[in-house]
């Protein structure tokens, strides 16, 4: 099962060498993408993502940056703001009373405007040593030192050497924290305080609906990407498989009309050979040798006209004429036929025929039987030095499959996925129509062929093919066993 046609007479094309077969399973040309365009779109859809993605991530991560910036400017103004409304003074001496003063309670008061008017967490005002004067969260009585202040040491540090500060945006869970201090002055410009104000969860809801949004956009521009990678996809199959038509089409072309040019040249020989043998025929006694031999003049004229007649079929796609039949019936005869050259190439017949149930089918009988010569050649030849065929019939829902198994030469993978390409042989002689002309006839009954095999390991062609109504509606047929059974040759 090592060549592309069995029952091939004529040379390969001119100047076309020999060529091994693919290896492993092998479908009919029928339109699949090759694995490079299969990988090249998947790698530019890939790009595409990681270019959108990676895109999302610099917005976001700028976007983070500038409302953080413009955050700790917001921040900065208000402690600022709070800080020019202390004077410095006032807070030395709020710092020594005994109890808070006046003063000090309606400051509170102002700046509880400003934490609800800011999103703010609070605002509070604190001597250098860090306790808190006046505190809008009331969290820290006024002899505690505030120990928050220790996570933002260096912003304190630069409140209290006079300049205003902003710390840095952090995380911590699910919350985010920033700060600012300003320096209080006193009216010596000396600084007797700062002020501290941090933001409340709600201060950055911008930063989360910026989040929730990218990943938003990210996902529709995933799912764009996913679209437009199966668009390509899908034109690029439709273009493959119309390429892979018009090839075909062009091979039946060039079939058709080198068919047709010698089809006159090669029927008239053959019918002066077939009449001038019956006429020597009708001169000799009956049983002699000779007249034995002369009887097998005619039906092999008969044998080459059909094959004639089934190439001419094929370039010109002419339907089947389809007969009720019976599967196993035929594959015997074929196999009876076919017993001399089995023996003389030395290859033993397994099969599960008597295994199976009747296997009807509605198909073209003398098709079916070219399908199966072709499968049965191809294997004669991959085993030069003879072998096993094993031939089994299994169920497979509405259908039949038909396996033809060699242990020949293999197939090799030099010539992937063109098996079932016409003109396409491995065969010193042969013109690589045998599987190309069986393949068209398993997809005229409505079924399918694939080959499966790899070098040195023999190769097995399954036939899939549908049952008839009425086969189909009975009782399926027994699963059979083991390939094993009796020896044809």
């Amino acid at each position: 099962m090592a060549s592309a046609g069995a029952d091939d007479a004529a040379r390969p094309l001119a100047g076309e060498p020999a060529r091994p077969l693919a290896h492993g399973r092998v479908h009919h040309p029928s339109g699949a993408l090759p694995r490079r365009q299969w990988l090249g779109v998947l790698l530019l859809a890939a790009l595409l993502t990681a270019a959108f993605l990676l895109g999302l991530w610099r917005v976001h991560a700028y976007a983070q940056h500038y409302l953080d910036q413009e955050l700790g400017i917001r921040l900065r103004n208000i402690a600022v703001a709070a800080a020019a409304t202390v004077e410095g003074d006032s807070l030395l001496s709020w710092d020594l009373a005994a109890s808070v003063p006046v003063n000090a309670l309606l400051l509170e008061t102002q700046l509880s405007r400003v934490v609800a008017d800011n999103a703010l967490s609070r605002v509070a005002i604190y001597a250098l040593d860090g306790r808190p004067i006046v505190d809008t969260s009331h969290s820290l009585s006024r002899e505690t030192q505030d120990p928050f202040l220790k996570l933002d040491l260096g912003a304190v540090e630069q409140a209290r050497a006079g300049t205003a500060s902003v710390t840095q945006l952090v995380r911590i869970g699910g919350t985010w924290l920033k700060a600012a201090y300003a320096p209080v002055f006193d009216a010596y410009g000396d600084v007797s305080g700062f002020t501290g104000v941090e933001a409340s969860a709600d201060f950055f809801q911008a930063l989360g609906k910026l989040r929730q949004r990218l990943w938003a956009v990210g996902a529709m521009l995933v799912l764009l990407v996913a679209v437009l990678t199966t668009i390509t996809i899908g034109y690029q199959l439709r273009l493959a498989r119309t390429r892979a038509a018009l090839l075909r089409s062009e091979s039946l072309s060039a079939m058709g009309r080198m068919a047709a040019g010698i089809a006159h040249e090669i029927r008239n020989p053959l019918g002066i050979i077939k009449n001038t043998a019956q006429l020597l025929r009708g001169e000799l006694a009956d049983g002699t040798a000779q007249a034995q031999l002369l009887e097998f003049i005619p039906e092999e004229v008969d044998r080459l006209n059909d094959i004639l007649t089934g190439y001419l079929d094929f370039a010109k796609q002419a339907p089947p004429r389809p007969v009720p039949l019976e599967l196993v019936q035929l594959v015997r005869r074929i196999l009876q036929i076919m017993t001399p050259d089995f023996q003389a190439a030395r290859v033993r017949v397994l099969d599960n025929l008597l295994e199976v149930e009747q296997v009807r089918l509605t198909a073209d009988p003398r098709r079916l039987q070219q399908v199966f010569l072709n499968l049965f050649l191809n294997a004669i030849q991959a085993m030069p030095d003879g072998g096993e065929l094993r031939l089994t019939l299994r169920p497979f829902g509405r259908a039949i499959t038909v396996e033809v198994a060699d242990t020949g030469v293999g197939i090799d993978p030099a010539q992937r996925g063109r098996l079932f390409e016409p003109f396409v042989t491995t065969k010193e002689k042969g013109s690589g129509l045998g599987l190309s002309i069986a393949r068209q006839i398993v997809e005229d009954h409505g079924g399918r062929i694939e080959i499966d095999g790899r070098p040195g390991a023999g190769a097995t062609v399954t036939l899939v093919l549908p049952l008839s109504e009425q086969s189909a509606a009975g009782p399926p047929p027994a699963a059979p066993a083991t390939p094993g059974g009796p020896a044809v040759a």
